[in-house]
């Protein structure tokens, strides 16, 4: 048996560059691990099951877990089966990568336990397949993700910092949104190479100047600008909606000032969580 956290993801920023002839989009986007997760657990048995906390998620091949372990076993050319049992933490369709999360750990927790027979540019190969969030998910800390998400680029951890997320209580369809966007309508761009030198230069302020995801121009819901709107009016120093949404996270600097925002958001009736950055996850 392995347990392994699933560490949930934030885009400091997200790019759109172009769209494809397949119909996907280029993106540029500066990812980090936050220490919100899941907790995967793996058994071996004879056949390959995912079972979850949350009832309302698939558990056969539809879930990106599943499909993980059936690549990694045909990889090996193997009929091994594994149990996979996922508590969830992370909220499901608020763009923190908790899918792409589970199946990194499955694929991660797999090579381990079969004594890495597969490399880890085989692995992330296998984890593109899966999903666009699935290597980052692997690599983890802070890194430059370009392409589909499959080309990575490892960063300067992120400056110490205090997150806090506000789930809206509806969620966002990644395909969907992606959907919406019409790569001629969009006006403003994030400085990705000044935040990259923020980083490089320890620059807390100038990581949160630059933050910026061009899908919030096409999100629906404008819940999405009021709860930025909320956090910055309680201190936040940057607010941003992570990946296609919905959930919005604010940076503080204090942790006195997140952890009183929590609990206000939290008399509120939102669903408030405070998190970090993590540099590394496995």
């Amino acid at each position: 048996m392995l347990s392994i956290r699933a560490h949930a993801k934030i885009n400091l920023s997200l790019d759109i560059i172009g769209k494809r002839p397949d119909g996907y989009h280029d993106l540029s986007s500066v990812m980090q691990s936050i220490r919100l997760h899941d907790e995967v657990t793996l058994r071996s048995q004879k056949e390959i099951t995912v079972r979850c906390d949350l009832r309302f998620l698939p558990c056969d091949n539809r879930n990106i877990a599943w499909k993980a372990a059936r690549l990694f076993m045909d990889e090996l050319q193997t009929d091994d089966g594994i149990g996979i049992q996922i508590k969830k933490h992370i909220p499901v369709g608020g763009g923190l990568g908790g899918g792409s999360a589970d199946a990194a750990a499955v694929l991660m927790g797999l090579n381990r336990m079969y004594g890495f027979p597969v490399t880890f540019d085989r692995l992330l190969q296998l984890g593109l397949a899966c999903g666009a969030d699935v290597p980052f998910c692997m690599t983890g800390g802070t890194c430059l993700a370009e392409g589909l998400g499959e080309r990575l680029m490892p960063l300067p951890s992120m400056p110490h910092c205090h997150i806090l997320l506000l789930r809206p209580r509806f969620s966002l369809s990644t395909k969907k949104m992606f959907g919406l966007v019409d790569v001629k309508k969009i006006k403003h761009h994030p400085d990705t190479r000044g935040l990259i030198n923020a980083l490089n230069n320890r620059d807390a302020e100038g990581v949160t100047v630059r933050m910026f995801n061009c899908l919030e121009a096409f999100a629906p819901r404008l819940e999405i600008r009021e709860y930025k709107q909320l956090l910055l009016d309680e201190g936040a120093k940057a607010a941003l909606m992570t990946g296609s949404g919905s959930v919005v996270y604010g940076i503080f600097s204090s942790f006195e000032k997140a952890a009183s925002a929590k609990e206000r958001f939290s008399a509120m009736g939102l669903r408030p969580c405070l998190t970090a950055p993590v540099p590394s996850i496995f």
